[in-house]
């Protein structure tokens, strides 16, 4: 029977087996997005965190040592104050300045941490 239309069971073979493998390849870039945005998402947690406490840190009249942590949202959180000692600030002394580093982190679900420093100068 020769001019009948159609597709031989091979041709179907060939395009389900094709299919498939798009398929495959999709959902593993679909899945490996998902994984990155949420990564992204946890991480950007983390960030607003530490930069609140950074912020409350900086808005303290007269900064004294400090060293407090805790968990906040799922997320843990450590706040230091301390003397600043590294050499651009060792001269400050001589200006009648004390320097203060002021540090907050943050950890996010994924073990990931954002730090955070800032320094300060007060008169002692």
């Amino acid at each position: 029977m020769t001019g009948q239309r159609g597709f031989t069971m091979v041709e179907m073979l060939c395009a389900l087996a094709i299919l498939g493998l798009v398929l495959g390849v999709s959902v593993r870039i679909l899945g490996g997005s998902a994984n990155a945005a949420g990564a992204t998402r946890s991480a950007g947690q983390a960030l607003a965190l530490a930069q609140g406490h950074l912020a409350i840190l900086e808005s303290l009249d007269a900064p004294a040592p400090l060293d407090r942590s805790g968990i906040e949202n799922g997320l843990r959180w450590r706040d230091r104050i301390r003397p600043a000692t590294e050499a651009p600030f060792t001269r400050a002394a001589a200006a009648h300045l004390a320097a203060w580093r002021l540090d907050s982190e943050a950890q996010a679900p994924d073990g990931r941490i954002v730090r955070l420093s800032s320094v300060r100068l007060t008169a002692p």
